[in-house]
């Protein structure tokens, strides 16, 4: 049976794989540069990142997350477990701004929930 995924997870999961593409793109198109003898500073680090679409990339996977995660601070509050241990949920999503390991705890919790049907 094939899983079915809530808007926010979908949009997560295409940003993300949109990022991956792009860094891929960045990092070829930095070995390209070694492999013909540049040197690779300031300017061509920004000038590939820019090309790639490498910096769009990320901050649409930012935005994607932040979706995510508010969707999932919804969504959750109907499951067992965050009832049980509301504090600590609570906890996590008032350090996501501030904690990249909470942040990366409530990406990989989101995407873990079921959507409703």
């Amino acid at each position: 049976m094939k899983r079915k995924y809530a808007r926010a997870q979908i949009d997560y999961l295409a940003a993300k794989e949109q990022f991956l593409a792009a860094s891929q793109q960045a990092d070829k198109k930095l070995n390209d540069m070694r492999q013909n003898g540049a040197e690779i500073g300031q300017k061509e680090m920004e000038d590939a990142i820019e090309r790639s679409g490498f910096h769009k990339a990320f901050n649409e996977l930012r935005q994607a997350e932040n979706r995510l995660i508010e969707w999932s601070h919804f969504t959750i509050k109907n499951e067992g477990e965050f009832k049980e241990n509301k504090a600590a949920f609570e906890k996590l999503y008032s350090e996501v701004k501030t904690k990249p390991e909470a942040r990366a705890v409530l990406v990989d919790m989101a995407m873990r929930l079921e959507a409703e049907a």
